[in-house]
């Protein structure tokens, strides 16, 4: 298993070697909703979020590139209604993600098409995985020989609880925003 993930990782390197990379930091917000049934209410999420991706501009659209990479999203703690018990306990979640997208740029602005999976971290996590897809605008510019970008994402999810938390929070297939604000820096 270990030596088919390297030759993916290699392969993967080596289709991307002429792409640029970037690595991104900041907020994320999200929220779950309480079922009917219980006295729980519906909880906001607030973390942070740190993401590195590849952009493979060899598409032959011009200003368009491929988005391949991946995140890393940790909400700070928050009370959350167990089906145990009544009472509500801290409870801070980690999911670890895939994204995939294209981006068009307009000379210093951009708009992009993202696809997300995302799978949570921990023993008292409340996501099992996220599914999520959306878009975002931003803008690219220079600092000194930095090329940076700053940008906004709207993410639609659908979400799979832990077997904890499924009757006190909506578990259905619904769709339900979250929103990302990020800075970066490209090489």
């Amino acid at each position: 298993m270990k030596k088919v993930l390297a030759t993916l990782l290699v392969g993967m390197l080596a289709v991307f070697s002429f792409a640029a990379f970037e690595v991104t930091v900041g907020y994320a917000n999200t929220s779950l909703s309480a079922s009917d049934t219980t006295a729980a209410s519906d909880v906001t999420l607030h973390g942070l979020s740190v993401g590195a991706n590849y952009l493979y501009d060899g598409l032959g659209i011009e200003g368009g590139s491929l988005l391949v990479g991946g995140t890393f999203d940790y909400y700070f703690p928050t009370d959350f209604v167990n089906n145990d018990t009544v009472t509500a306990t801290d409870v801070s979640n980690m999911l670890i993600g895939i994204n995939a997208g294209y981006r068009h740029s307009f000379d210093a602005f951009f708009v992009q098409g993202l696809f997300n999976y995302s799978f949570g971290l921990g023993d008292g996590k409340v996501f099992n995985s996220v599914l999520s897809f959306g878009g975002g605008v931003g803008a690219t510019f220079a600092v000194q020989n930095l090329d940076m970008n700053v940008g906004a994402d709207v993410l639609f999810e659908m979400p799979t609880l832990s077997d904890d938390y499924k009757e006190i929070y909506s578990d259905e297939l619904k769709l339900r925003p979250a929103f990302k604000v990020h800075a970066g820096v490209q090489f």
